[in-house]
């Protein structure tokens, strides 16, 4: 079998060549591939702007009061709070009442944060008022850049 390649090899030493290259090159772009979608799967979704999260960790117990905090407003019917990486998601059910009514809602709820927290998390809020006459749902959406002081509401018609 050897000397059957070692006869190819002499009668077609350019295209014997050429294909070991071409062997090398494809074997080399395949390891490459691998290896970039390898360290793609195995790095957090986040990189690296998660650092510090654990010093102004929020936890379940404080999300809870926040929860129980805002609810005993009359005009709010529900309250949620979820939390992914930077950004605290607000979302406040409403029966009635105005844009002024809602911010003041939501300001409120900012009292229940340290200041630590309000300067490490974007917080975001989604408060669906209801229309007590058409039972119609309308849509509130503000939120709080990390170290802001003030809440950034969407146009609103009200």
């Amino acid at each position: 079998m050897f000397k059957k390649l070692k006869a190819f090899y002499k009668r077609n030493r350019v295209y014997s060549i050429l294909m070991i290259i071409s062997i090398i090159c494809i074997i080399a772009v395949i390891v490459g591939v691998a290896t970039y979608f390898l360290r793609q799967t195995s790095k957090d979704k986040y990189g690296d702007r998660l650092e510090g999260i654990e010093k102004v960790a929020i936890s379940k117990e404080k999300i809870k009061s926040i929860e129980d905090h805002v609810a005993t407003n009359e005009i709010v019917d529900s309250t949620e709070i979820d939390i992914e990486g930077k950004i605290v998601y607000i979302t406040i059910e409403v029966n009635g009442g105005t844009h002024a009514d809602i911010d003041a809602i939501a300001q409120d709820s900012l009292t229940q944060f340290s200041d630590d927290e309000k300067a490490f998390y974007d917080i975001h809020y989604t408060i669906d008022k209801k229309n007590i006459t058409t039972g119609e749902i309308y849509p509130y959406m503000g939120s709080l850049k990390a170290g802001n002081t003030m809440i950034k509401w969407t146009n609103h018609g009200d």
